[in-house]
């Protein structure tokens, strides 16, 4: 619960007062969604679920804020991923990230399993 709480805290406060902890995009379209929502190129996308994540894990200094959402699936990944986490958004859907020092990196919405 506590992790959902914190998910909704994050959207009653502006962002500018953020620490922000996304500090780069994997691709120009989840830059666009998690600017203006706008989410055309990820058909079938649970958009609010997406936003919440994301806002999640703007908010997360530590993958330990996001291991308490036990539902999002937050795992290591492997192969061509390997550095990389996942958390499910909803599908096909993954959230991907690479996480360093408190902040996250090279942040994606994509469907991995899709060759």
């Amino acid at each position: 619960m506590a992790g959902h709480l914190c998910m909704l805290l994050t959207y009653n406060v502006p962002r500018s007062t953020l620490a922000v902890m996304i500090r780069s995009w994997g691709n120009a379209a989840t830059r666009r969604f998690a600017e203006d929502g706008k989410a055309a190129k990820f058909r079938s996308l649970d958009a609010d679920a997406a936003s919440e994540l994301l806002a999640a894990l703007d908010a997360a200094t530590s993958l330990k804020d996001l291991s308490p959402l036990k539902s999002v699936g937050l795992h290591k990944l492997r192969g061509d991923r390997h550095g990389q986490w996942a958390m499910a958004a909803n599908g096909p859907w993954r959230i991907c990230f690479e996480f360093r020092s408190g902040d996250a990196f090279e942040v994606e919405i994509v469907d991995y399993h899709r060759g």
